[in-house]
């Protein structure tokens, strides 16, 4: 297939405590990184943020453009944060596309008692052929609140950015494993480590089938921990998860520092080990046809140095992080932000060449 255009939108994954911005290009068969720069918010978000008005973006984005050398184009893709989206799964019966969006609309009017002209939704069907589910549930819908969809439009404009879609990260993640993985058919449980939240998306053929945030498991108790433990700034512990991280005692490799980092960051390492646990073997007992066979990790928790090394050594399953390809990007080690960080965004990129 020849493409009339080579390079992707720009990728603008808004998250609660940075914005993250990504652009590919296509290059023969390959997509490969040309730009992605993270930002630290100015203020980040409460963990509950319900006033989209309050937390403007434009100054963050507007700082990756100019930081940014390589960043082309005005049209762009966003992604928000899982924790100011409604996510929940319902029974739609078959019908023509209008007719299931009004009936997810319905649904959705009887979830908040009035009616819902104050949000945006999308929903996907999770119905495979060889399984229903128990409950009768045959699709994910989510929502947002149409406050945030104008926020992002005003965060756009005044970036100097046309705002072409805004995408629902469970599909954005598993936009991302498509393109780490184009020829993977079993399942997959992806897992967006975040700052507040992680996200479990059990990804199929690019399609999330069943998502989860794991209860308690956001990466700052991870950072918090650190610094409390050894006294020290969020930005040095940020740096001595990524430039030493965990002992990778699979390789027989690991330093006094390590062995010090795990001991003192085992209890919420141990918390999101019992949560992905928990969150595997139920789908591996009550929903079969989707039971992962391989765990991949995105976000700040993937940045740790040897963290899927760590993760392996405890889980019933290969434990990776997300790469878009087996290279080290020169991109990301340019910008000292793991690759891992851009997954979401650099899938939004990508969304230039969807049909």
């Amino acid at each position: 297939m020849i493409f009339s255009r080579t390079k992707g939108w720009i990728g603008v994954d808004i998250g609660t405590h940075t914005v993250k911005l990504a652009q590919v290009e296509r290059r023969g068969s390959r997509v490969e990184l040309i730009e992605a720069l993270s930002i630290p918010r100015q203020e980040p978000w409460p963990e509950t943020s319900d006033a989209a008005t309050g937390v403007p973006t434009s100054a963050e984005i507007q700082a990756a453009l100019s930081l940014g050398r390589d960043f082309r184009g005005r049209d762009a893709a966003v992604t928000l944060p899982m924790s100011v989206c409604d996510l929940r799964t319902c029974s739609v019966g078959e019908g023509t596309e209008s007719e299931q969006r009004a009936a997810v609309l319905k649904l959705l009017d009887m979830g908040t008692g009035e009616a819902t002209g104050g949000q945006e939704f999308d929903y996907w069907s999770v119905e495979l052929p060889s399984e229903k589910a128990s409950s009768g549930d045959n699709t994910i819908v989510l929502s947002i609140a149409s406050s945030w969809a104008t926020r992002v439009a005003e965060d756009m404009r005044e970036s100097g950015l046309v705002g072409q879609v805004l995408d629902g990260l469970p599909l954005t993640i598993g936009r991302a494993l498509s393109l780490s993985m184009p020829n993977a058919t079993n399942p997959v449980a992806a897992v967006d480590w975040g700052h507040h939240r992680a996200t479990l998306c059990c990804i199929k053929s690019g399609r999330p089938l069943f998502v989860r945030t794991l209860r308690d498991c956001g990466f700052q108790m991870v950072t918090e921990t650190l610094c409390k433990a050894l006294s020290v700034t969020p930005d040095e512990a940020q740096k001595l998860l990524r430039d030493h991280g965990l002992p990778n005692r699979m390789r027989g490799i690991g330093t006094d520092l390590q062995e010090v980092i795990e001991e003192v960051v085992r209890e919420p390492l141990d918390r999101f080990l019992d949560e992905l646990c928990r969150t595997t073997n139920f789908l591996s007992h009550q929903r079969r046809s989707i039971a992962p066979t391989k765990v991949v990790l995105l976000g700040g928790g993937a940045s740790v140095n040897n963290m899927a090394g760590y993760l392996n050594e405890r889980v019933e399953m290969p434990v990776e992080s997300w790469s878009l390809d087996s290279r080290e990007s020169p991109i990301a080690e340019r910008n000292r932000h793991p690759i891992e960080l851009f997954g979401p965004a650099i899938a939004l990129s990508s969304l230039a060449w969807a049909n």
